[in-house]
């Protein structure tokens, strides 16, 4: 059983929800893209549960923060997890508006294209150098495909609050 298929199985027994984020949505939401792990969101208040879980499977925690998790499997061929950590009340909203995709056979779901932007916009923000050309090509190349107005006042609205002005300056001008 692959990892995708794993935490499906756990997440419906345990009634613990999860999206699928990152490089994989990104892929479900037009742009293809090569990723090397699995990225996916919980609510905060679950990370224990996952965290044993998959302790449990066969994986090891290989960092861990405040807000993020990573774990790794003793199973070569296995995909990495990223997990990012928020919020009952942030999951729960974007639980309610997320879209049902398919990534390695499984029926998941991803963040709405607002909500992956936002994920984006959010890691941006903080600046990281080995983070900054992979995310935004990766919002450049999802505003494009999926027509999203950057000159919008909502499109606006979301980067003042996700993101900063300066990203917002910059994807005005990516779309000239």
């Amino acid at each position: 059983m692959g990892a995708l298929e794993s935490l499906d199985q756990f997440s419906k027994q345990s009634n613990l929800p999860f999206l699928v984020i990152g490089g994989h949505a990104v892929i479900c939401h037009g742009y293809s893209r090569r990723t090397l792990d699995l990225d996916i969101l919980i609510a905060k208040g679950d990370a224990e549960a996952w965290k044993q879980y998959l302790l449990g499977q066969g994986y090891t925690l290989f960092s861990e923060a405040a807000n993020f998790m990573q774990m790794k499997s003793d199973q070569e061929r296995a995909w990495p997890l990223d997990f990012m950590l928020v919020s009952k009340e942030t999951f729960t909203a974007m639980l309610a508006d997320c879209i049902p995709a398919i990534v390695q056979n499984v029926s998941v779901k991803i963040p709405s294209i607002r909500h992956l932007i936002a994920l984006k916009l959010h890691v941006l923000k903080q600046g990281l150098q080995h983070r900054v050309s992979k995310d935004m090509d990766d919002v450049i190349n999802l505003v494009q495909i999926n027509k999203v107005d950057v000159f919008s006042s909502d499109f606006k609205a979301l980067c003042e609050r996700y993101g900063n002005s300066e990203i917002y300056e910059f994807l005005k001008r990516s779309q000239r």
